[in-house]
Order: structure tokens, then sequence, then C-alpha cells
């Protein structure tokens, strides 16, 4: 059975764990179509019945036999209901994308018969509509937005079907896909994209390739009405001058195409203009306003940007973000090779090339654009080959679900589903996951490795522990993205994963997609039972209904050990350490970030000095790639704006560069700053709580701290100091909390509160070296250099 702890003091994180109720609830907007139509559209494996009506605190699972097979004929009914025998849409051109291991292939637009029976008789165009039908099909592309037609209404007030017959609501499309039958149809159809020439191409059957049913992946578009404490009022004709508001929203869903009544045209002005087309192709042509952006998870209006960017707000929330960077990709590509040479800065060393090498060297150094060429782009990071080498064996073993060792069969089920990831802060170890999970997603597509799903939990970005299960339930319930409080959504995960007698019997092993899962920042998961870790490290080793595959990160290297025998056996012995960079590996990863290695034609933007001094300086205090490219990138900075301004004047024969003072001087200020300087100005006391939070530190990198922790250390360094002036310090609770606000009122320090406890927890982001660098030349140095001192991560 699952392991729970009390939940009864995590409120901060059910308040945000609850599902939307009303007559916006996205779970029922999920059941216009039904929960297992995705399922039955993508053939899938077994038809399984949710039928909780958007109530998630009452969602149970039809344990019996008699009740699921209910349940699948119920779906199965649905199913036929909505999905007409014959299909109305079809995609002639060639997909852009095929995922083999999806069996599911991607396309720009799809072709759609108009459905004049659903259209409602005093449309003004129905008649045209019959004469116009044979004049070619309509065709709908990524981005447009159209009414679809739906299997029940959502609202509690009778629907308006007009100018329909049938139920409707609008939506954006996102994606379209067909879904085959056979890995062999998505492997034709694979080849046939690779061939160039046109009479290869022909060669391969295109009737025998398409075939499956297409789907569209759409983004509800709400009305009013549907909004919680909006209006109820609905618009029930269209003869109104001012135009219906709808909102953007992120509730994805998906459908079958042949559902596409109509287009719909979105406007930024509230009134229509005139002689503005009210039918195309004899099908009505509706009109709305959309300027505003409801969010289901938020349950309320966020910030957004103009409509024109409203296509690529959708994609944000698609499944397939794969799909479309290759889309992105064969954009790119199609661009012709003289276009792109223009776009690109001329590798001269000109005075006039000196503004260009520069931005471009400050936007090679920014964390951001480093973070998406590892993670999303796939490059490789310097100086990690060892450590991603382990990691990606881990990974494909724990994907394939084998093992070295073979049994008869040849096969052996793999039983190290667990990574245990250590290191300092800065050491590549998110990023050398993300990058190989990139990888590794490229070889899924190609069919190479079974589908699976990447689901990444960081400890520190969550309110509590315990909101770990509900995201992590949100994320493996798919499209519907339903939010359970942590009490339900634990046993749904025991559920999915582990099952019951009879799900184990009954369902393939290989029928799921294996899920992996990173979970980063684990020091802050660690309950007082530790029962979370102990779950989501047993669930692998007990999975029968679906495969899971966890990789923990952690800053602490002995985090494991600290742990109770029993989750200590649950992660296993399977470790990866990443080392803190020496000068030498910080030195080459700054060099191939600049494009400094080897011949390089390019404008040199920096010193050869100067970039090893920040690899040394990086190096020798902390090992933080981090620090190194921030050290770096805004020297670049300063630099630029005082060779723009004028306030610095070049030399004959000079020409702009990043020298080594710019270097020491950003250097001085990365590692010295005010907060570092307010610090050596402390008070005794002060002083006696710095030191004992770093000493607490070096069993727990960048963690959080109780206050009575903190009093405790307090006490046995002051008493073990030998020095009148901290062996008399007899601090009560209430003089640490007072010196804990005015530290956090300067910012050396942060107080997080929580549910769980009426005591804030306090936390630094500054290292040990740095609180020790900031007690040198003080009367409490030696008392710095006993405790902090030497204290390198490794």
């Amino acid at each position: 059975m699952v392991s729970t702890e009390t939940l009864g003091t995590v409120g901060a994180g059910v308040g945000a764990a609850e599902t939307v109720r009303g007559g916006s609830s996205p779970h029922k907007k999920r059941q216009l179509f039904g929960d297992s139509f995705y399922d039955e559209v993508a053939q899938s494996k077994k038809l399984r019945s949710s039928g909780n009506g958007g109530d998630s605190k009452n969602a149970q699972h039809n344990t019996t036999k008699e009740k699921q097979q209910m349940s699948a004929m119920e779906e199965d009914e649905r199913i036929k209901a909505i999905v007409p025998d014959e299909t109305r849409a079809c995609c002639r051109s060639d997909p852009f994308h095929v995922d083999v291991s999806a069996l599911k292939s991607f396309y720009k637009e799809v072709e759609i018969l108009p459905q004049v029976d659903s259209y409602d008789k005093s449309f003004s165009c129905a008649g045209g509509a019959n004469a116009e039908q044979g004049k070619g099909k309509w065709k709908v592309k990524i981005g447009d937005t159209v009414a679809v037609r739906v299997e029940q209404d959502i609202k509690d007030s009778p629907a308006v079907h007009f100018p329909f017959v049938v139920k409707w609501s609008p939506v954006e499309v996102i994606s379209i896909h067909r879904v085959h039958k056979t890995k062999e149809l998505c492997v034709k159809l694979r080849d046939r994209l690779s061939k160039k020439d046109q009479s290869e191409k022909d060669a391969i059957a295109m009737h025998d390739i398409n075939v499956g049913k297409i789907v569209i992946e759409f983004r509800w578009l709400y009305r009013d009405h549907e909004i919680p404490g909006a209006s109820k009022k609905k618009k029930e004709s269209a003869d109104s001058d001012e135009l219906e508001e709808l909102f953007e929203t992120d509730h994805i869903d998906s459908c079958s195409a042949d559902c596409i009544l109509s287009p719909i045209r979105l406007h930024d002005a509230t009134r229509l203009p005139k002689n503005f087309p009210t039918s195309i192709f004899g099908m009505p042509l509706m009109h709305y306003q959309c300027s505003r952006f409801w969010s289901i998870h938020r349950r309320s209006f966020v910030p957004s940007g103009p409509l024109s960017n409203r296509v690529s707000r959708g994609r944000m929330y698609s499944a397939y973000e794969v799909a479309f960077t290759k889309l992105q990709q064969r954009a790119s590509a199609s661009v012709g090779s003289t276009s792109v040479q223009q776009r690109r800065p001329a590798p001269l060393r000109e005075k006039s090339s000196w503004k260009v090498a520069f931005q471009m060297a400050i936007q090679k150094l920014s964390l951001a654009e480093a973070a998406r060429d590892t993670q999303e782009n796939g490059m490789v990071l310097a100086c990690r080959e060892k450590e991603r080498k382990q990691i990606k064996r881990f990974l494909q073993k724990g994907i394939c679900g084998l093992n070295e060792g073979r049994d008869k069969e040849g096969k052996t089920k793999n039983l190290k589903t667990s990574l245990f990831i250590a290191g300092p802060p800065g050491t590549g170890k998110t990023a050398s996951v993300r990058s190989i999970i990139s990888e590794l997603q490229k070889d899924q597509h190609e069919g190479l490795l079974p589908e699976f799903n990447f689901i990444t939990l960081n400890g520190i970005e969550l309110r509590h522990p315990f909101d770990s299960y509900v995201k992590f339930w949100e994320a493996v319930s798919g499209p519907r993205k339903e939010r359970l409080p942590p009490v339900q959504a634990v046993h749904e995960l025991e559920h999915y994963f582990c099952g019951d007698q009879e799900d184990v019997e009954e369902v393939d092993f290989s029928e799921k997609p294996v899920t992996v899962l990173m979970l980063d920042e684990i020091d802050y998961l660690v309950t007082p039972q530790q029962t979370l870790l102990y779950n989501f490290f047993d669930w692998p080793l007990r999975a029968t209904t679906a495969r899971l595959v966890v990789i923990g990160i952690s800053n602490t290297i002995n985090l494991p050990e600290k742990l109770t025998p029993r989750v200590q056996s649950r992660i296993g012995g399977d470790r990866c350490n990443f080392q803190a960079y020496n000068f030498q590996q910080t030195l080459t990863i700054l060099k191939t970030r600049l494009g400094m290695m080897g011949g390089n034609p390019g404008y040199p933007v920096f010193e050869e000095d100067a970039i090893r001094f920040a690899a040394r300086k990086c190096a020798n205090l902390s090992g933080d790639i981090r620090k190194a490219f921030i050290m770096c990138k805004t020297a670049a900075e300063t630099a630029f704006e005082d060779y723009s301004s004028g306030k610095r004047e070049l030399k004959a024969d000079s020409q702009p560069i990043v020298s080594i003072s710019d270097i020491r001087k950003e250097s001085k200020d990365l590692f010295s700053v005010i907060a570092l300087k307010a610090i050596s100005y402390s008070t005794a006391y002060e002083a006696l709580l710095l030191i004992s939070l770093g000493a607490l530190m070096r069993s727990r990198e960048s963690g959080n701290f109780e206050i009575k922790e903190i009093l405790t250390k307090i006490e046995s360094i002051a008493n073990s100091s030998g020095e009148h002036t901290y062996m008399d310090a007899r601090l009560s609770f209430a003089d640490v909390l007072g010196m804990l606000n005015r530290l956090g009122d300067a910012g050396i320090l942060q107080m997080k509160f929580s549910q769980s406890s009426p005591w804030p927890w306090i936390s630094t982001h500054l290292h040990t070296y740095e609180i020790h660098a900031s007690f040198r030349d003080t009367s409490h140095s030696k008392l710095s250099e006993k405790h902090l001192a030497n204290q390198r991560l490794f």
C-alpha cells in the first residue's frame, strides 16, 4: 500500500489544487467528447471511464469487471455518437513530422467538407450551402478558430444552437495529426518524407499510408457565462452590432476533425466593421471580440499580448512541442542560403562589426540562452561526457525495461529504476538530464525507443512538499490535467502505477507509455516521516500497470545517508556525482560558448587573459559555471555601453574589447556585493547567528532551517568558542527572531512561511565561503575560520 503522512497541515497546497467548479469546470468541458475519446481515436488499449462529472473529490475507481464492461460500453456509444461513420476530413499534403512511437503524423492543414446538414434552416445561406458544396472543401489550418460540434451542453441554462441545429463551442486549432493503425505505416510515411526525388516519393502510394482518423488538438475559447462570477447572460442572436466576447484559455482538449462545423473570426474591436462577410463557402462565418485570457488553473485572468500573437500562445500549451520544433526547422531550412547569409553578421575584424559581435557574445552568455541550447536544442555540455554517458545509459535501459542480465528468453526486467544525482549548484546536473532527454525524445519519434513521457518537479517551486503529489498526478492524468487534493492524488498515483489485482491481470504492462520523472531539488521534499520520497522511489519498484523511472537531483552529496534506511533502500546505490568545475573545465566551457576554440575568424570580444581570469576566479571560489557566465556577460555589457556612449575612448589602431580590468571589476562586484559588506559590520550575536547558519549549510546545502534548529546551533558554537564574547550570549527565541527580521530586511536572509508551522523557515542565497569571506579581517574571523574555512563543496 502507498505510504501516507498526515496531510492536515498542507492547507496551502490543497487550496491551489482544488478543481474549478461550476459552469467553468475544465473537467466538464472534457465530457463533451468523453474522457476516453482520445484513447479510442488513437486505438489505445482499453477504454477507461472517468464519469466524475468534474467533481474530483468524488473520483472513484470501478474495481469490478462488471462496472468496467458497462463503462466501456457507455464510452463506446458516446464515441459512436460523435464520430460519424463517413469522415468529412482528409489530409492531402505530406505531413511535416512523423512520430513513429506514438503512431502519429502531423499536418499543417486538413480539408473539411462543410456539414450542411448541421446548419439551422433559418440561416440565410443554408440554401446556398448545398449549391456551393461541390466547389471544393474548406481548408482548416493550424491556428484557425472554428466552431466544433459537442455532445452535451455544460451550462445550466438552455443552449443556443443558432446558426446550427447541434450544440457547439468555439475553439482554436493548435495541431492536426493523423492516428495510424500500425508502426509499419508510420515508417513508410517517414521514408516517403525522407525522399528528395519526387519520383521516389510517388513510388510509395499515399492511399496505403493515409489510413487512420484525423484528430485536432484545440484550445477552448470560453464565453463570458463560462467564467466564474461573470454574467450568465448569453447572446441569443447574431443581429446585434456589438460583438460577443470570447476568452483565450489554457484549457487544451482533442476531438475528431469531423466535429468541425464552420470558421470563426476574432477581432480586437468590440463592434463588427461594415461590409464584413457573415458567410463563406456557404458556411456561417461568426465574428467575436477577443482581448483577454482566462486561466483555468489559476482561476483568474492573466496578462496576454496582442491578438496577433494568439497562435504562438496556443502552441505553448500543446502536448506536441517536438512537432512544432520540426515545423520551425523546416521553415528555416526553406529560406534561401542568400537570405540566411544576410542575417548572419559577417565575421570580419572591421570596426563596423564590433557592435554585432558584442551583442552576439552577450546573448550567448545569457543563462536563458544557454539553458535553451542544452535543454531544447540538445547541445552537448562540455566537460560532462562521463556523467552524460552514465545518465543516458541508465535512461535507455529504464525506458526499454531491459538490463544487461538475460534470462532464458534473452531479456529481463530492469530493476534499476532510480538514479540519484548530486553535486554543487551550477555544475550542469539539471541541464545534462534535460539535454539527454531531448536526444532520447528524438530517438523515440524515430521509433528507436518506446513511447515515454518526461515530467519534472522542482521541490523549491512547491509551496509544500505534498503539492508534488498534486503536480505529478496533474501531469500523469494527460489532457484532463486533473487537479486533486494531495490525499486523493497519492491514491490515484498508486492505482495508476501499481493498480489492483484485477487491473494487473487485464492490463498489458507495455500498454501505457513509460513515465520518466525528474525530481529536482529533492532536499525540499524531505518530510518529517520521509514517506513522500519513499513513495516516489517505491512506485518504480512495485509498478505493475505502468512503468516509472525516477531521477533525483540534490545539491547535497550525502543526502541519502541522512534519510531513514527504508528510504535509502528504495533510492538504491546508483549514484552520479557532479564535481565542481575546475579552472581548465571552466575555461573550455567559456571559450566553447564564445566560439574561441580553435581558429576563429570572428571578432575577438574578450582578451585571452580576461577569459582566463574569469575561469580561475570562479573555479577557485565556487566552481559554479553560472557565475562565470554572469561575470563575463556583465563585463561585456558594461564595455559595450561605454564604447557606444563614448565614455571610453579608443587608442590609435585599437578596437573595442573586454579587457582583464573589466572582468576584475565585475568579479569584485559579483563576489563582494553590498550584502557581504553589510555582514562584515555585524554585531557579535548577528555574527554568531550567521556563522551558525553557515555551519548548518555544510550538512544541508541551500536548505531551509527552523529557528529552533538555528538556536541550538548557536548555543553549541558559543559554548565551544572559548570566548566570553560569545559564551555570555543568552539568546532567547524572541532575540533570535528579532535578529532574523533585521537580517531579512537587509536582504541577507530569507524567511518563508508555511501552513505547517507558525514560525518561518530560514534560508540564505549566500554560500558558506561567501559568509566566511565577509568576516575576514574582522573580530569574528577566528570563529568563522574555525567553523567555515576550507569548506569547499567537494
